[in-house]
């Protein structure tokens, strides 16, 4: 009955993990991304909707969509996909883009 209880949580555990949402902590904060073009500001919100304020000033909306572990942003002339994994404030990483140019973008607290 131990095992059988045992197996059971462990289960309930991994597939509260494989629920959860990789945007989590995206929420409320803002994602800079620096690349060829400047920096751009990305705003990602719950439900699939997203935001941008871009280098020249002018803004962008768009929607994303997140199947198994990748997360495409539409609303460009193609979708920008990328891992969609966690992160927190502070993480910096590496991009491609659409265009195949490299981006770097980092995870900043608040709006």
């Amino acid at each position: 009955m131990r095992l059988l209880f045992s197996v059971l949580v462990a289960l309930v555990a991994f597939s509260g993990a494989a629920l959860a949402d990789p945007f989590a902590n995206f929420y409320g904060n803002t994602v800079k991304v620096s690349g060829a073009a400047g920096e751009r500001s990305v705003f990602i919100d719950v439900g699939g909707s997203y935001s941008q304020k871009l280098p020249d000033g002018s803004t962008a909306e768009g929607k994303y969509t997140v199947e198994g572990d990748t997360a495409c942003f539409l609303g460009g002339e193609q979708p920008y996909c990328v891992p969609a994994e966690a992160r927190n404030v502070g993480d910096s990483w590496e991009l491609t883009a659409p265009d195949g140019s490299k981006e770097t973008a980092t995870l900043v607290a608040g709006r």
